[in-house]
């Protein structure tokens, strides 16, 4: 109860100290984006859909991990299995995570063959924003790009800062960063109801280096994420000795030469991933790993590519090449070990108009034994005034992962290829509001990879799928020190047409709404919000279950007040989920009720 007065005190003293005629300065909104096109370019030029979470984003909301970053993101479905160390599956406009192409730094993250990439985990410690690229992109980046991109992109902290939390259920994290070095640990007993043995802690080391020798930049990033955790499995049947153990290590050069009118680049990269997961079965009769299993992917690639610009006109092509070993141990026996290849290239063709751009672009990948694809994509964008529309069509594809084509007693190695057909048309305008975006889209999948129910949920190519939707996200300009903004995703249609049903998990409706107030320039208090996030229906409700056993619709609010303490020293208090709602974002997997945390950041 002291910790919700004190919540309200701030607050109160957010909103008498917000309305100031001169708020404080805020952080320069990013730009330049590199993901989109694979060179550097201006948001506002970029063909494809674009969001970009900025590192002020990520302090100011206090956002922890790469899934907490990206869930009020249009278009971009989060599911979290439980608090922070638990799974997170994702997906954008639809598709499931299997779909998504995960990058750090632009290199594919740990885990991408095995479909193992772990945003629950994944710290959001030394990362200098998060772009996401939405829609079909597999004609710059190959398979698994269905639903689009998430490109990871770390920083280089120079100057030394800190950051000390410590929050309900003995959440504790410490972050320290100077020199190149982030690094942080996190420990928390995550102890609450209906969710016994979700114990977890952390350690994140990166290091980020970028050095220029006359026109040759060379850039070096290497990351390396040690996790235990309890993992306690779905309601009501929960595992109390169920242990796992995540080792994520990744590492990655490049260099670029930039020439008048070129700029080639090379990039090489090294990456593993390491799952150990075990239950004690004499005790436990929920454990369902009695043994210890093993899972590991280690996987070594190099890209090379090259930018020609002319005065009306951008050339891009380059070629992507990768191994990798992705190896299974269920522990009693029964082990695979199978190497995954990728070798394709690609070009681009980009022409300027009088009042916009068109694309074209071509890419041939060979997925080792699985077979080899084309994928073709066109876009447009042409300003109408003050307004810009925007129009992409593209063939995407992703080959089956090794947990589909090997996984010890599950697997199918007679998989192939999905094929789809993305294609969307937004229309923005930076001068309605404060920014105004409304975006349609539609995706149709064939050879879509299920777990057949009937086959022991063996996978499957039986399905096709449909998805159509509408995005919206709009932003007001700061008003006597106050903002708001929404992001609306309308997925009106995500169909199953081989079993005439509509994909499990994927809400119709979802909203986020924020309003910030920010303080001015004499004044020791920086900023406050509060964050609603409302999640419609999922599937049938049973008024003779608890909501925590289904994904019924949901509505969280969050709320924080950051104050300066002092030039180098800034105070946040932070409050979840401030209604109690009961809920799970994954039937089964019941997430906390009400919780807070206290801050302390210096620099």
């Amino acid at each position: 109860m002291f910790a919700l007065d004190a919540l309200r005190v701030l607050a109160a003293a957010a909103v008498i100290a917000s309305p100031s005629p001169s708020p404080s300065a805020q952080p320069p909104e990013i730009t330049h984006v590199v993901t989109t096109d694979r060179v550097d370019e201006t948001l506002q030029n970029t063909t494809r859909t674009t969001y970009v979470v900025s590192a002020a984003q990520i302090a100011r909301h206090g956002y922890r991990t790469v899934g907490d970053a990206l869930a009020s993101i249009p278009g971009v479905e989060i599911n979290r299995y439980g608090p922070i160390g638990a799974n997170v599956s994702y997906g954008i406009r639809g598709s499931s995570s299997a779909q998504v192409l995960v990058l750090i730094d632009g290199v594919p993250a740990p885990g991408g063959f095995a479909n193992s990439v772990q945003f629950g985990t994944m710290s959001t410690a030394g990362i200098h924003r998060i772009e996401v690229v939405e829609g079909g992109g597999s004609t710059l980046y190959g398979a698994g790009a269905i639903g689009g991109i998430i490109n990871v992109i770390t920083s280089e902290p120079r100057a030394f800062s800190s950051d000390l939390r410590y929050g309900t259920f003995d959440d504790a994290q410490l972050r320290v960063q100077a020199g190149g070095f982030s690094a942080e640990r996190v420990v928390a007993n995550n102890g609450y109801d209906q969710h016994p043995n979700g114990d977890y802690e952390a350690t994140t080391l990166r290091y980020g280096a970028k050095r220029t020798f006359g026109n040759l930049g060379v850039a070096f990033n290497a990351s390396a994420e040690n996790d235990r955790l309890g993992a306690p499995g779905p309601y009501p049947a929960f595992s109390t000795t169920s242990r796992e153990a995540d080792v994520n290590q990744l590492a990655s050069v490049q260099f670029s030469l930039k020439r008048p009118h070129a700029t080639p680049t090379l990039q090489i990269f090294a990456s593993k991933q390491q799952i150990t997961f075990a239950c004690d079965a004499t005790s436990d009769p929920n454990c369902f790993f009695p043994v210890p299993a093993l899972n590991t992917e280690t996987r070594t690639g190099l890209s090379f590519r090259n930018a020609v610009s002319s005065s009306n006109a951008r050339t891009i092509y380059g070629i992507d090449l990768s191994r990798g070993v992705v190896r299974g141990d269920d522990g009693a026996g029964d082990i695979s070990s199978d190497a995954l290849a990728q070798s394709a290239a690609y070009v681009q063709e980009n022409w300027q108009l009088p009042h916009g751009n068109i694309y074209a672009g071509l890419r041939g990948e060979r997925d080792g034994s699985l077979g080899g694809e084309l994928s073709p994509s066109a876009g447009y964008r042409v300003a109408l005034g003050e307004t810009l529309l925007k129009v992409n069509l593209a063939h995407a594809f992703r080959a089956p992962n090794a947990s589909e084509l090997y996984f010890p007693g599950y697997g199918n190695p007679s998989l192939v290829a999905e094929r789809a057909v993305t294609g969307d048309v937004a229309l923005s305008d930076a001068h309605v509001l404060g920014g105004v975006t409304l975006g349609w889209f539609s995706n149709y999948t064939k050879n879509l990879i299920i777990a057949n129910p009937n086959d022991n949920y063996a996978p499957e190519n039986v399905a096709q799928a449909r998805m159509q939707g509408f995005t919206l996200d709009a932003r007001t300009k700061p008003l006597h020190g106050t903002r708001a903004t929404v992001s609306v995703t309308d997925l009106y249609r995500a169909e199953d047409l081989y079993l005439q049903t509509r994909l499990p998990d994927d809400p119709v409706f979802s909203v986020d709404l924020g309003l910030e107030f920010l303080g001015g320039p004499r004044s020791n208090f920086n900023d406050a919000g509060i964050s609603v996030r409302s999640v419609g229906a999922r599937g049938a409700y049973d008024p003779t279950q608890p909501p925590f056993f289904q994904a019924v619709p949901y509505t969280t609010v969050d709320a924080f007040a950051r104050f300066n303490l002092s030039r180098r020293v800034r105070l946040a208090l932070r409050g979840y989920n401030l209604g109690n709602e009961r809920y799970a974002e994954v039937a089964g997997y019941p997430m906390p009720g009400r919780s807070f945390a206290v801050e302390v950041t210096t620099k």
